[in-house]
């Protein structure tokens, strides 16, 4: 990054380095001022958000100018509602940051859809590896992976996704709780810089941010708010990644959950998500099951559901239709049908098919034996 934050931006970066300043303060001092305005307010001692002027004294020896050298040094971007690269997704949301900083490519964050994918930082090799393929298969489908480059859960994710990447691979997204010049997990170093290499890294937190406890639950707010659906992959019954679950359920944002082990404290807290009704997860088709829910809510074009890439019962060879090769509307119904009950709205979102279609070629493999047909739904024969 080169050349100068313009003074806006600047100031918004100072605003945020005041010392005290919380995300909760600053989204005041901005409400209703510009930047610029908030700072002149501050530094006189007449903001309405600083009656106390607890900020005043350090506004008044800051030099907004060499804050902002700090930042194009650095090579971070700093996003504020209603100027270029802010993420449209945090438009509007009650919890959206008022200043954000961004380490990478921040126009990643208007691609879609976007999958949350999080959990422990104490994982177990079970839930690492599905972490991994999870954030290996959902970007290999153009699927733009959200994570918190924490140790566990979120690190695995992310390594899925960049080990995983060739082209058509959507690039990661992390948001992480500590200034983007402060690596945490120190471990995850090498990480970071291919995350930000290839997607963008997000924090609200100002240069020089530090680990702090507190900060971490609230960054999830904004993980969940860039999601288009969240999976928890692994938590321990009081897991902080259940902050995420719930941040997603206040938007009404669809929680999946990987089932895991009965005996094992690692998916304590997951296996409780899918005993209150969250959307189970297996692999990478369930979650764009989900994900084609969303979009058939808003009237967009779901993503397309690959076909599962295990067997439940040996290899199925396909059959024919009449003697004949099947249609290719035959073809994506039978695809799409497992061998448990599979609902007709599941075998639209996996098909791509209209109602027509899938209902035809539905009644000409019921008829031909190659699907067996209950209630409202259809298993293959």
């Amino acid at each position: 990054m080169t050349g100068s934050l313009d003074s806006d931006l600047a100031h918004a970066a100072a605003l945020a380095g005041l010392p005290g300043m919380t995300p909760v303060r600053l989204a005041r001092s901005l409400d209703g001022f510009t930047p610029v305005s908030a700072w002149s307010a501050i530094r006189a001692g007449t903001h309405p958000a600083d009656e106390k002027r607890r900020f005043a004294p350090a506004a008044r020896t800051m030099d907004v100018e060499s804050v902002g050298h700090g930042y194009v040094e650095a090579g971070i971007a700093v996003l504020v509602p209603g100027r270029p690269a802010y993420p449209t997704a945090l438009i509007g949301d009650p919890g959206a940051p008022a200043v954000l900083f961004a380490r990478g490519n921040p126009g990643v964050l208007d691609r879609t859809p976007r999958v949350a994918v999080v959990g422990t930082r104490s994982a177990t090799h079970y839930g690492r590896q599905v972490a991994a393929e999870l954030g290996a298969d959902l970007a290999g489908e153009g699927i733009t992976v959200v994570s918190g480059l924490a140790l566990g859960i979120d690190a695995a994710v992310h390594t899925g996704v960049v080990r995983g990447g060739s082209t058509g691979t959507a690039p990661p997204v992390a948001v992480v709780g500590t200034g983007l010049d402060e690596v945490y997990p120190s471990a995850n170093k090498d990480l970071w810089e291919s995350v930000a290499g290839t997607g963008v890294i997000l924090s609200e937190s100002p240069l020089g941010t530090k680990p702090r406890p507190g900060v971490f639950p609230a960054r999830n707010r904004i993980i969940a708010a860039l999601s288009d659906v969240v999976v928890i992959v692994e938590s321990h019954l009081r897991g902080g990644s259940l902050y995420t679950a719930e941040a997603a359920a206040r938007r009404s944002i669809p929680v999946c959950a990987v089932p895991g082990s009965v005996r094992s404290p690692s998916s304590a807290g997951t296996n409780a998500l899918l005993v209150d009704g969250c959307i189970p997860v297996r692999d990478a088709t369930d979650v764009i099951v989900a994900l084609g829910l969303v979009c058939a809510g808003r009237g967009e074009a779901p993503p397309a559901v690959p076909p599962r890439s295990r067997q439940t019962s040996g290899i199925r060879h396909e059959p024919t239709v009449a003697g004949r090769e099947m249609k290719a509307s035959q073809r994506a119904v039978w695809q799409a049908v497992e061998d448990t009950p599979t609902v007709f709205e599941t075998v639209l979102l996996r098909s791509g098919l209209s109602t027509t279609e899938a209902a035809l070629a539905c009644e000409q493999l019921v008829v031909a034996g190659a699907l067996v047909e209950g209630s409202g739904w259809w298993t293959k024969a």
